[in-house]
């Protein structure tokens, strides 16, 4: 089976272990995740099966909406609630006005310092591991892009929470979002509660829940969507299929996603072939290909 496989990731599971669940269920299938979803969040986690798994790179590229609440006055190691708390301030004169005007601040490219209790890894080692072993690593500030955030509740001055829709790209660290708030406001910050909605065009209403008896699958097309993708005959799937580059003008069909993924073009048939390499001169060379099963 080469096909994906929509999770709704409960609070207090690792992603590592929703894999081990899925495999476990799937009878020793080849299954991978999209990157981490952190254990103190919920939502959407995308797993590939199969051969798909040679295209969990183009899902970790797709941008993906968050909800999160987040909660003032108290500033954690963690930037979230399981941390153990460094501050507590008073949050009862918070200037909600320059902490709306902030948000506007967060939106396009900017560098972001991840936490540093993460799985980015530092010579080799989860930076996680380092903090929790008495180390202090160096978290490197990162390009990360927030495409929008929306209020979704105003700051509540009796409970000093904040409730958003996060709008961002690959690498982005809401809790790291959560943490700046706090310097911004002068009160510290954290993340109360964290829900991922989406990647790219999958959503979390169409997720399967991980103990679900009999999961539904997504297929490879839908990942195809979200890129600029061609449909060639079959004269032409079965040279590409054979790794023979094809002519681009013969395309049957050509769609443009709202992902970018550098010169690479997804490419189908009766069914997804792969990805191509455009290589100039009107080619598209063969790179990723799902074998026929």
């Amino acid at each position: 089976m080469n096909a994906i496989l929509l999770i709704n990731k409960p609070i207090d599971y690792r992603s590592s272990q929703c894999v081990g669940i899925a495999r476990k269920q799937l009878k020793g299938l080849k299954v991978g995740h999209t990157g981490t979803l952190d254990s103190t969040a919920s939502g959407l986690l995308v797993l590939m099966l199969g051969h798909a798994t040679r295209f969990s790179e183009y899902v970790m590229s797709l941008p993906k909406v968050y909800r999160a609440v987040i909660q003032f006055g108290v500033e954690t190691d963690t930037y979230d609630y399981s941390g153990e708390i460094l501050s507590q301030h008073s949050y009862e004169n918070l200037d909600v006005e320059a902490l709306n005007d902030s948000l506007y601040s967060f939106s396009g490219l900017r560098l972001q310092s991840p936490p540093a209790v993460s799985a980015i890894k530092i010579d080799g080692q989860p930076a996680y591991k380092l903090a929790r072993s008495g180390k202090d690593p160096k978290m490197e500030a990162r390009p990360v892009l927030f495409r929008d955030i929306k209020i979704l509740k105003p700051y509540d001055s009796q409970t000093g929470t904040l409730e958003l829709e996060i709008y961002c790209g690959r690498g982005t660290y809401i809790r790291s979002l959560a943490h700046d708030l706090g310097v911004i406001t002068g009160c510290g910050a954290h993340v109360k509660s964290l829900t991922r909605m989406s990647v790219g065009n999958f959503s979390l209403s169409n997720a399967n829940s991980l103990d679900e008896g009999e999961y539904r699958y997504t297929t490879l097309h839908e990942l195809a969507e979200n890129f600029t993708r061609i449909y060639i005959s079959q004269r032409d799937e079965k040279s590409f299929m054979n790794g023979l580059s094809i002519l681009l003008r013969h395309a049957e069909e050509f769609s443009r996603g709202v992902s970018f993924a550098s010169n690479e073009i997804f490419v189908e048939g009766d069914r997804f072939l792969g990805v191509g390499e455009y290589v100039g001169y009107d080619y598209v060379r063969p790179i990723v290909i799902v074998p026929k099963v």
